[in-house]
């Protein structure tokens, strides 16, 4: 028998018993919608709750610090034991399989404010070995270049241009709005803006202009506090571009040499500034490039997310605490694999139900069709032949049903989705937002391609399982009997 002929005797019968084939094929595709939606909305749960994570902090990134305490000997690491944010820190986690990158951090340790033209804004100054950081962060560069290795050059983050005031304007305009509130008997004063957003990163370009770095310090004369400053000529070099990561949006990323000059400036008292001879900075820069002294934490940039949990591992049994969003994945990834199990099972109790349908419908088929099948065998149909005919009608029967079943949960997951954003139910559960702007929306209830093809493809396979006896029974009647039967 020929294979195309085997297909037009399935479609035959199944089309002869339409009514018969339809209401067999109700529990499948119930089944299926069941299953597709609830494992939909899962996924779809799922996402958000990563997106969410994702604004707290990359899950390819890890921060770095030498552990403090020793958990399998539950006691603290002693100082001298402790390990240190060093050079060769740096070396030995880069040796690490899986690392992509490492970026060294000093911090600045006292107030900074940077200083273009009129502008002035807040900023946190953070240092960075150039040769280092550049395979991590020069990709990220959206205007300009990444620090080459100059000690003036710096590099700052995307919401640095919009967070820079004119405050020497909103005097003025608080002035005029004083002076107005005076003469119009009272009116209400309005707050100078902070910040004009979007509106304001488009207006006003750091990249290639001199800037000066403004440092304050305190320091006391007869337990009177005093305040003093300085300021640091740099110029900016490149702007990153935007990123869903606010916690680095106001940062200027600088040489470690020129940190680490700052940090002494802030940290010595007043007197401690005559008679160096004027060597202070020369040996400050010196000693920051021989790397001799410790960074305040590291960034270490995974290749990809599945290495994420092998770096850690390795991160700790070198003597390092890790602190990551990806961290908390793990416990994500646990709790939706058990919530779309439990979903799924409940689901496919509907399915189990179908199956039995399946085997009555086959069977009852086999009955109704005893005399056919027998004249088949007479005229040289083979016991193979007569059960791959059976298999594909049950299987067929399932592939209806899978297809009505997957078209059903698209539908049911659409209504989810209107409905979750209509009601406010994604706003609830602060979630519904995608990229930087928020122009890719996520979903309550997602279904990917494999979804659909595994629904399509299991209910097939339901199809085939149930045919299995009934086409095993039908192979095995005799051609003598199935003739003579009524």
């Amino acid at each position: 028998m020929k294979l195309l002929d085997s297909f037009r005797i399935v479609w035959r019968n199944l089309w002869r018993m339409k009514l018969r084939t339809a209401l067999t094929s109700v529990g499948v595709m119930i089944g299926t919608a069941a299953i597709v939606a609830m494992i939909a909305l899962s996924l779809g749960l799922k996402e958000n709750a990563v997106k969410s994570l994702e604004n707290f902090g990359n899950l390819t990134e890890l921060d770095v610090q030498p552990a403090f305490f020793d958990y399998e000997k539950d006691e603290p690491i002693p100082d001298d034991q402790r390990k240190k944010l060093n050079m060769d820190a740096v070396r030995e986690i880069k040796g690490i399989s899986g690392v992509a990158a490492v970026m060294p951090i000093k911090r600045i340790q006292g107030e900074a404010k940077l200083k273009v033209g009129r502008r002035e804004g807040f900023i946190e100054v953070i240092g960075v070995d150039a040769l280092e950081s550049a395979a991590y962060r020069k990709n990220d560069v959206e205007k300009g270049s990444y620090l080459s290795g100059s000690p003036q050059e710096i590099v700052v983050a995307y919401h640095v241009a919009g967070n820079l005031r004119d405050v020497e304007k909103e005097r003025r305009e608080a002035r005029r709005r004083s002076a107005d509130a005076n003469r119009g008997g009272g009116a209400e004063m309005m707050p100078p803006r902070f910040g004009r957003g979007e509106e304001a990163l488009q207006s006003f370009n750091l990249v290639d202009k001199t800037a000066t770095i403004v440092l304050t310090r305190e320091y006391r004369i007869d337990d009177e506090p005093h305040f003093e400053k300085k300021e640091v000529r740099v110029r900016v070099v490149g702007q990153l571009r935007q990123s869903e990561n606010r916690r680095y949006g106001n940062a200027v990323y600088a040489p470690l040499g020129l940190v680490k000059e700052m940090n002494d400036w802030l940290n010595r008292s007043r007197g401690d500034e005559f008679g160096d001879g004027g060597g202070s900075t020369r040996r400050t820069r010196e000693t920051a490039q021989q790397g001799s002294f410790e960074f305040d934490e590291m960034t270490v940039k995974v290749e990809s997310r599945e290495k994420v949990e092998s770096v850690v591992k390795a991160l700790q049994e070198r003597g390092f605490e890790v602190w990551s969003p990806a961290r908390e994945l793990e416990q994500i990834n646990k709790f939706f694999f058990v919530i779309q199990i439990v979903l799924g099972g409940i689901a496919a109790v509907s399915l189990l139900v179908a199956t039995i349908g399946i085997v009555n419908t086959m069977i009852m088929s086999i009955l109704e069709r005893t005399k056919e099948i027998g004249i088949m065998k007479v005229i040289g149909a083979t016991v193979y032949n007569i059960r791959w005919l059976f298999l594909m009608e049950s299987g067929f029967i399932g592939l209806i049903g899978g297809l009505a079943g997957l078209g059903i949960a698209w539908g049911a997951v659409e209504l989810v989705n209107y409905f979750g954003e209509a009601g406010g139910i994604m706003s609830s559960l602060n979630i519904g937002f995608g990229g930087p702007e928020g122009e890719e929306k996520l979903r309550l209830a997602v279904i990917p391609s494999w979804l659909s093809l595994f629904a399509i493809g299991f209910s097939f396979v339901i199809g085939l399982l149930a045919g299995i006896f009934p086409a095993i029974r039908a192979s095995r009647l005799s051609a003598l009997q199935a003739i003579r039967s009524e």
